[in-house]
């Protein structure tokens, strides 16, 4: 359902594209179909065959170092056909205000090894090698090879991408470019199923005794009147939410926290009975729901396990959607445990503390194992905004945010790619968030209207 969504197999009768390279491996094959079918949205073949390959017509590549005559080339810097990782990160070099990466001096159409640099960025080689990460043990953008003149906030390997379409149609007049649309998809992350609802009587009476030494009375009367039904919760935003997006046909993924108890996970306890409500009710809508894997299961595969079946149990279905809680991810080792598990699609792709695209793309692509040198089933989906820059890390107010997210979904528009935000349900409440859950409809008003014109 959701490789359907994303049009990750282009139509049969959609141009094919020939490859003339002298090695055909899993890195070419697997960035050539991030290339041609995920964001071009053409077929492509690659031949070692350089008879057939000078015999054809159509839009053809030679990628390798050999001189073919009115053939389109790319000249290979050496990166696809090598094993394991790069002992350092490429140079960036600069054509007209453009940021690109290895480069070659060889007689070429292309100033740029594309294929190098696309498979570089959507194999997150640059997470497999050494950086420094932050205090939750995250790639942030300060260590990205993009974050010198802010280049984290385009997705330069798509603009790549889009000008290697341009260049291939201006070479061979008669090739199509099939048109492409940007496409919205809002997802929620929801670290606390209520705010006050079903804590228990030692949670809500130790919550009354921390507003009362706060003197936070607003919640304090907040609270009480939801305790004796007088008010609805504040965190529960699932009704209104969802009504939203199916009345303006906005695709929406709702990712659940199953864990308490600990510092950073704490949920309602799903044994309550809480969950399967607020499921169910779900499970008759538009919306798909998803796994938010607790905190520590990044480090402790036996509790992912544990909380993908409760899930699965609450759901009646196979859990095939995750985002990692607070955004824990490790390139070598949890995209396994995912895949392991039946995950089929993350979202985690992206960043805690700024806007922008982690992977340089606004494209979905699948995961890179550089153990095996080849590509896995697991399809990675980034995002490129999450609420929490602008009320944890920014401190910034939703009339400026908007400008911001207005800016990413201009580039994106650009390139056919994804727009896709992180909410949480606590970002709905105007007494700790004032104006944030407005922020949230205006926004994905607009960029619907941006995108459907």
């Amino acid at each position: 359902h959701f490789k359907k969504i994303f049009s990750l197999v282009p139509e049969h009768y959609h141009g094919n594209v020939l490859i003339f390279s002298e090695e055909n491996n899993s890195r070419l094959t697997y960035t050539s179909r991030f290339i041609f079918n995920h964001v071009l949205g053409l077929n492509f073949r690659i031949t070692n065959n350089s008879e057939e390959f000078q015999n054809v017509s159509g839009t053809r590549i030679n990628y390798s170092d050999r001189e073919m005559v009115s053939v389109f080339k790319i000249a290979p810097s050496g990166l696809m056909w090598q094993q394991g990782l790069l002992a350092q990160r490429p140079e960036a070099f600069y054509d007209q205000g453009h940021v690109q990466f290895f480069r070659t001096e060889k007689k070429c159409d292309c100033g740029f090894d594309i294929f190098s640099a696309v498979f570089y960025f959507i194999s997150r080689m640059e997470e497999w090698q050494t950086f420094k990460p932050d205090k939750h043990g995250r790639f942030e953008a300060s260590e990205s090879i993009l974050f010198e003149k802010a280049f984290y906030l385009k997705p330069v390997v798509d603009q790549w991408i889009i000008e290697l379409g341009f260049a291939l149609r201006r070479y061979y007049p008669e090739m199509i470019l099939p048109e492409k649309k940007a496409k919205l998809l809002s997802t929620i992350d929801v670290d606390n199923l209520f705010a006050f609802k079903e804590k228990g009587t030692l949670r809500t009476a130790g919550a009354i005794a921390r507003d009362l030494m706060k003197r936070d009375i607003a919640q304090l009367k907040e609270r009480i009147a939801v305790l004796k039904g007088r008010k609805k919760d504040p965190f529960d935003v699932y009704d209104d939410v969802t009504a939203f997006c199916e009345e303006f046909q906005i695709p929406l993924i709702y990712f659940f926290l199953l864990r308490t108890g600990t510092v950073h996970d704490r949920t309602v306890n799903p044994a309550r009975g809480a969950f399967a409500d607020v499921l169910k009710k779900l499970a008759s809508s538009s919306a798909s729901v998803g796994l938010h894997p607790s905190y520590y299961s990044v480090v402790k595969p036996a509790l992912f396990e544990e909380e993908i079946h409760q899930l699965k149990k609450l759901i009646g279905k196979k859990v095939e959607l995750s985002r990692q809680h607070y955004l824990r991810f490790d390139i070598r080792n949890t995209p396994k445990v995912l895949a392991g598990s039946g995950i089929q699609v993350d979202f985690t792709m992206g960043y805690a503390a700024t806007p922008g695209f982690r992977a340089g793309t606004s494209h979905p692509f699948y995961y890179y194992d550089f153990h095996s040198e080849q590509s896995g089933e697991l399809l990675m989906v980034p995002f490129c905004v999450m609420d929490g820059v602008y009320i944890v890390y920014k401190n910034r107010d939703p009339e400026s945010a908007m400008n911001d997210l207005m800016n990413l979904a201009a580039e994106i528009r650009l390139s056919g790619g994804y727009f896709i935000s992180v909410f949480h349900e606590r970002s709905f409440s105007d007494h700790l968030y004032p104006g944030f859950g407005t922020l949230y409809k205006n926004l994905h008003l607009r960029i619907n209207q941006l995108f459907n014109n």
